[in-house]
């Protein structure tokens, strides 16, 4: 277990980063635009009544919260594994002696509070302003909190499987617009989906697209009954950890083929 001995070392070391880029975070940030578009888009047709029970404060809320949980379950790891993969610069970090989705992982970690601190001020002061409505009980809050870790796993290792396809295709990537077009229409990121027609709705409750993004908002916003949180939390763990097993079957055997080439 060197890995957990690392992490302090290496979340100081990624914070620094983050703080280093914090103008060009910011600048990605703020080009992530879409769901307030959507918002207003939802507001104007809301105002002829509630759609699929969403009143237009409702619109307010889900995608303020949009915006702030992306920023927390958000993972962007595939472009730095199909380079390393296909440049051969996984090769010295093979020779360190924590695996590399470890610097990874931390990375991703490490950018989450500079996000919310750029982030947070603006979108508390938009819900306070036009009257959003959360649930803010400390259970809820816990409860949620644990779906955001869930939703942070799901990505992370569903980009990773993506990124480890590396050791076969030459283009990682073009799976990677495969897996943002589906989860930015099916998780909630542009439309809510409790908006979706009913069979596809109950089929997402099933897949992991819901509990990238949809599925921790839903709990703040007191969408669910206790019964359903417990539900999503154990669908949702199951994927992240069916995940992990995937991609570290993917890892080893990419290993094989990927030393087999002279990398």
């Amino acid at each position: 277990m060197t890995w957990i001995k690392t992490y302090p070392t290496l979340l100081k070391a990624y914070w620094a980063r983050a703080l280093e880029y914090r103008g060009q975070i910011l600048i990605w940030i703020l080009s992530s635009v879409l769901p307030l578009i959507m918002m207003l888009v939802w507001l104007t047709i809301s105002d002829q009544g509630p759609v699929a029970g969403y009143t237009p404060t409702a619109f307010v809320s889900y995608y303020l919260m949009v915006t702030l949980i992306r920023r927390l379950t958000g993972v962007w790891i595939i472009w730095d594994m199909d380079s390393d993969i296909r440049k051969g610069t996984l090769s010295p970090q093979l020779l360190k002696p924590i695996h590399p989705i470890h610097h990874l992982f931390t990375r991703v970690i490490a950018s989450k509070p500079l996000q919310v601190i750029l982030v947070g001020p603006p979108i508390a002061l938009a819900a306070i302003l036009l009257g959003a409505r959360y649930d803010l009980s400390i259970p809820t809050v816990l409860l949620a909190l644990a779906a955001i870790v869930g939703g942070l796993l799901i990505e992370f290792f569903a980009q990773a499987i993506i990124g480890t396809s590396a050791f076969w295709i030459t283009q990682a990537t073009s799976l990677a617009e495969a897996w943002f077009l589906l989860r930015s229409i099916l998780s909630g990121w542009i439309v809510p989906i409790d908006l979706f027609p009913p069979a596809i709705t109950s089929a997402l409750m099933w897949l992991p697209f819901r509990y990238c993004l949809s599925f921790p908002i839903e709990i703040v916003m007191g969408r669910l009954s206790i019964e359903q949180i417990g539900i999503g939390l154990v669908i949702q763990y199951a994927w992240a950890v069916g995940f992990l097993v995937l991609f570290r079957r993917m890892w080893q055997r990419g290993l094989k083929h990927y030393g087999a080439v002279g990398a």
